[in-house]
């Protein structure tokens, strides 16, 4: 039998993700923008999980999208190169996920979709 994703569980997964693309872009390039974002996801991972403030999940993919998406305007893509293109690219697309699942966790959490309002 093949159980549906919850929302909560499609931001616990997104929020892991982007820890571990950035756990490896920390072991990539020693760099401190990767050991921000991968401090900055877990603890909204910590309140996600343990709290149920799936705001927190859907302030942390607002805020890592428009840190990528000003990079990618101020300075582009020519500096990055191989993996860590793709980790760039998985940073400026994955928090787009999140901020949405976490919006609707969080309007499944408050009650405002019951099972008679989902489709």
């Amino acid at each position: 039998m093949i159980k549906k994703i919850t929302s909560s569980t499609a931001v616990m997964i997104l929020l892991i993700s982007l820890a571990v693309v950035n756990a490896i872009w920390l072991i990539v390039n020693w760099h401190g923008g990767p050991l921000i974002a991968l401090a900055f996801y877990l603890v909204a991972s910590v309140l996600c999980l343990k709290k149920q403030h799936f705001q927190a999940g859907a302030f942390a993919g607002i805020i890592g999208f428009g840190i990528h998406l000003f990079e990618l305007i101020g300075s582009g893509t020519s500096r990055l190169t191989g993996i860590t293109e793709i980790l760039f690219y998985m940073n400026l697309i994955l928090p787009i996920l999140l901020s949405i699942t976490s919006y609707l966790a969080s309007r499944r959490g408050s009650g405002e979709l019951t099972d008679q309002n989902k489709s």
